[in-house]
């Protein structure tokens, strides 16, 4: 049996959304030769984030998880899985995830 993509993302999103829902515990930012790099420059780069529109998200979407109204573990485990998908240009499937999950936590982005 063929997914479709549409099936595969929803699926995707969410067995990320009950992972990251299992644990309570904050993820720990990457560290670079010691320095911390921020989450917004971790979706930016490794999202392959190009228009402003793309960067705009990403920033809501930091300013959500510094708030708490967003779990960082959730934003992470949806970048780990869009971006091991192996696509030239991951920030369409992250967003469209991570747009269902926040909805589904009452999270508007």
């Amino acid at each position: 049996m063929q997914l479709s993509s549409t099936t595969a993302v929803l699926l995707l999103a969410a067995i990320t959304f009950l992972t990251a829902l299992g644990t309570g515990a904050q993820a720990e930012p990457p560290v670079s030769n010691g320095e911390t790099i921020s989450l917004e420059d971790q979706l930016k780069t490794g999202l392959k984030a190009r228009r402003a529109e793309e960067r705009e998200f990403i920033d809501e979407v930091a300013r959500r998880v510094n708030q708490g109204a967003l779990p960082r573990k959730l934003v992470d485990s949806t970048f780990i899985w869009a971006v091991s998908r192996r696509q030239s240009y991951p920030f369409p499937a992250f967003e469209r995830a991570l747009r269902m999950q926040a909805e589904k936590l009452g999270v508007g982005l």
